[in-house]
């Protein structure tokens, strides 16, 4: 079975990202434990002490019952250097450990497991591929592994990275989680994977495990040294995905290390104002490859509360110092009376306006017609990282308009059940934000009016209105059912600011309360071919589905995420008729009644199928003679008979060749030129499509189909001759291959002449070769 998602209907990163409630009884009743294993090189470098490696793995199995163990996250540089087999058995055996006992666990590649110059690391895909833990004996209904980028899993990937980039599913303690592993200085295409994903388990909450985020000062990293691809730094990671992801509540990663410094930590609000802990640990360059040092989280659903612990197995000893034993703070359940939800995301498209004069009358209002404003993509502004739409004005600064206007329209429904409702936004440098033409806040800004010319108060760089967003209720009953305008305007502090930014997300709390209901039964519609089935379909109702069950012939195929639309079959036979069925299930797990379609398949192929006119090494006429060319020869109508008769490959001086064509000595004797033609036969010329040929330039070439001339190579333009020279001596070992198209036109039902001359570069030239070779589609049948 082959997946191919349709599209995902979220646009924006942070739509439908905020928790859904959990049952706080359930979540009281049970604590568990996430653990860590840093940078392992040390252990299975040549030289290293891979028993301390296994000693790790060994002591989370032997505890795994006593800190009630759900997963093992290993954050990279697995080996020392990714070519050493040796390296990446020690590693493979280590954590096979885990794997023998059932404990869950995944991997990502650090920047000694890959080539930093290709992204390649054919090693770690050999490894550590995802039949490895697809096939786990671990997967069960409350963990599995999720997938990987290159499986098309939620649409197109564009790209096939194995298992450098996964995702693995965790439901205990009464949450949801998603552990979300990406690769080292993950690349743009890595991030727009890491978001389907999200967007495709929106009540999830996400641990993003990385190899280097955090420093030991902790602070996020703007240095890259990927050379393969644009990498992404973790300020870029941050920005990118992290902040506008409501969801993700923890980041944790190795690679950074200096002497003993290895563990370190921080905590950043999200655009949601949520908190998002980010913590290093990393003990390699500590005796024996890092003394075995494992990072383990305890989570404690009833208190909100993490604890973190640290413990050498090697050592037998915990450390119980600040950075290795501490408590993180986490609401691990919806705030009280109702679900979370974010009616304005982060990263959304708003429409803007940066001149100079006065405002537009009622440009906050709900009824202004922006249509003639520009429009772009949050974050916008100019001069720092992170920025997606760049509003400026050309210099000099005293150019600069003193502020910049934004609006954005949302539709809400049943706004009466919406309470709590927040604006959280950034003050750079300042800003004044209205709902529906209603000021609902400001901050950096003076009292009083506010308009075009008003400075802000303070000019606080972006990064510091990113990391403490600023916050404003939204008055009850000033949202209403259908469009509302949130509509703002940012202020400068001084017109040669160094930067100014501009980002706003709208969240509230939804108390209206239903009955759990089961997904209405979705619409399911086939089409296929002679070897696979194209399954489409649409849920029977808004009810949120959390996976699709898909059957054929009563037998399940598939069990597909609940964003996904759209799947193909290609374990199917020609006319053959079968019986789909689709059962969609809900959150709470009740499942809708079974849609079912029937499909036949086409008895016959219904693409086209290749063809050869004219195979390498066939027989052709040819000439090597001194003097002028027959008149006519290219054409299907000259009479060849004299000519001389062989098989390809023809030449001289080079591997291979089975008909000579050559003079005797002395090399002033030779002709400049060869010539070769050929009769094939076709049908149905008409009916041909992606007609090619194929033939090599040793020294230069010119092709003919029918008396026309479709390509030449190492040739002069204008005019040829049988004296021409060629224009280029390549050998034959390294002659370039030519490719070219021959337009359907050039061929004719019945026989069809190619004709070709070959041409020296210089008479003494050591080799010379020709054969050529003519592919084409044909309709199926």
């Amino acid at each position: 079975m082959r997946m191919a998602s349709a599209s995902i209907a979220l646009t924006a990163s942070i739509a439908a990202l905020m928790l859904l409630p959990v049952d706080p009884v359930a979540a009281a009743e049970e604590d568990f434990t996430v653990a860590v294993i840093p940078d392992t090189q040390g252990y299975t470098m040549t030289g290293g002490n891979p028993a301390i490696f296994d000693q790790q793995a060994q002591w989370l199995v032997d505890q795994a019952d006593d800190l009630d163990l759900r997963f093992a996250i290993h954050v990279g540089d697995l080996v020392e250097s990714w070519p050493n087999v040796n390296h990446w058995n020690r590693a493979s055996t280590s954590m096979a450990i885990l794997d023998a006992a059932g404990i869950p666990s995944s991997v990502l590649p650090g920047n000694h497991d890959l080539d930093i110059t290709t992204g390649a690391s054919s090693t770690y895909d050999t490894y550590f591929p995802p039949s490895r833990y697809s096939g786990a004996s671990w997967n069960s209904a409350t963990v599995r592994y999720g997938g990987y980028l290159g499986q098309n899993q939620f649409g197109p990937d564009g790209i096939d990275r194995k298992n450098k980039d996964n995702y693995a599913l965790l439901d205990v303690g009464g949450l949801e989680l998603l552990i979300l592993n990406l690769e080292f200085e993950s690349p743009a295409y890595s991030l727009a994977w890491a978001q389907r994903v999200i967007d495709a388990h929106p009540d999830r909450r996400v641990i993003l495990a990385t190899h280097g985020f955090i420093t030991t000062s902790g602070n996020r990293s703007n240095t890259v040294i990927r050379t393969d691809t644009v990498p992404k730094s973790a300020n870029d990671v941050w920005n990118e995905l992290v902040y506008r992801n409501c969801n993700i509540f923890m980041v944790v990663n190795g690679h950074w290390h200096d002497g003993d410094l290895g563990e370190a930590r921080r905590t950043d609000p999200n655009a949601c104002g949520q908190p998002v802990h980010q913590i290093l640990s990393d003990y390699q360059d500590r005796a024996n490859g890092g003394d075995g040092g494992v990072r383990y989280y305890t989570f404690h659903p009833s208190t909100d509360t993490i604890e973190a612990y640290t413990y050498s197995p090697f050592l037998q000893q915990m450390e119980n110092d600040a950075s290795s034993r501490f408590t993180l703070s986490y609401d691990m359940h919806s705030p009280p009376g109702g679900e979370p939800v974010v009616l304005l995301p982060g990263g959304s498209s708003w429409s803007w306006r940066y001149e100079s004069g006065a405002w537009p009358v009622g440009w906050n209002g709900e009824t202004f017609d922006d249509t003639s404003w520009s429009e772009g993509t949050a974050p916008l502004g100019r001069g720092s990282t992170g920025i997606v739409t760049v509003i400026d004005k050309p210099a000099p600064t005293s150019n600069r308009p003193l502020s910049m206007l934004f609006r954005h329209r949302i539709d809400v429904g049943d706004a009466a059940e919406l309470v709590d409702a927040k604006v959280v936004t950034r003050a750079d440098d300042g800003v004044v934000v209205h709902v529906n033409g209603v000021e609902v806040g400001r901050s950096n800004m003076p009292a009083g009016t506010v308009g075009p010319g008003t400075y802000a108060t303070a000019a606080p760089r972006t990064s510091a209105a990113t990391a403490t967003p600023t916050e404003f209720s939204v008055p009850p009953g000033l949202l209403h059912d259908g469009v509302n305008t949130i509509a703002a305007s940012t202020h400068l502090n001084y017109r040669a600011t160094t930067d100014a930014s501009f980002e706003l997300v709208l969240v509230g709390t939804r108390v209206g309360e239903t009955e759990p209901a089961a997904p209405a039964t979705p619409t399911l519609t086939a089409d296929s071919t002679h070897d696979e089935v194209a399954l489409a379909w649409q849920p029977g109702d808004a009810t949120p589905v959390e996976s699709w069950i898909l059957t054929r012939d009563g037998d399940t195929v598939a069990t597909l995420p609940g964003a996904t639309t759209a799947t193909t079959d290609d374990d199917v036979s020609p006319a053959t008729t079968y019986t789909y069925g689709l059962t969609a299930v809900g959150s709470t797990g009740l499942a809708s009644t079974e849609a079912t379609v029937e499909v036949t398949t086409d008895p016959t192929p219904s693409e086209p199928v290749p063809v050869v006119l004219l195979e390498n090494g066939s027989q052709w006429r040819w000439q090597y003679r001194s003097g002028p060319w027959p008149t006519g020869w290219t054409t299907p109508t000259f009479d060849d008979p004299g000519w001389n008769t062989g098989r390809a490959l023809f030449g001289f001086g080079a591997t291979g060749i089975i008909t000579v064509v050559d003079v005797p000595p002395p090399t002033s004797n030779r002709p400049l030129s060869a010539q070769f033609r050929h009769t094939f036969t076709v049908g149905d010329a008409d009916a041909l499509s992606g007609i090619t040929l194929t033939t090599r330039a040793d020294d230069g070439i010119v092709v003919y189909v029918n008396g026309v001339e479709i390509a030449r190579r190492n040739m002069p333009s204008g005019t040829l001759s049988a004296g021409s020279y060629a224009t280029a001596a390549p050998r034959t070992a390294v002659a370039p291959q030519v490719t070219v198209a021959i337009p359907s036109s050039a061929l004719r039902d019945g026989a069809n002449t190619v004709a070709a001359s070959v041409h020296l570069n210089y008479r003494a030239t050591r080799d010379m070769t020709f054969d050529a070779r003519i592919d084409a589609l044909a309709p199926p049948g």
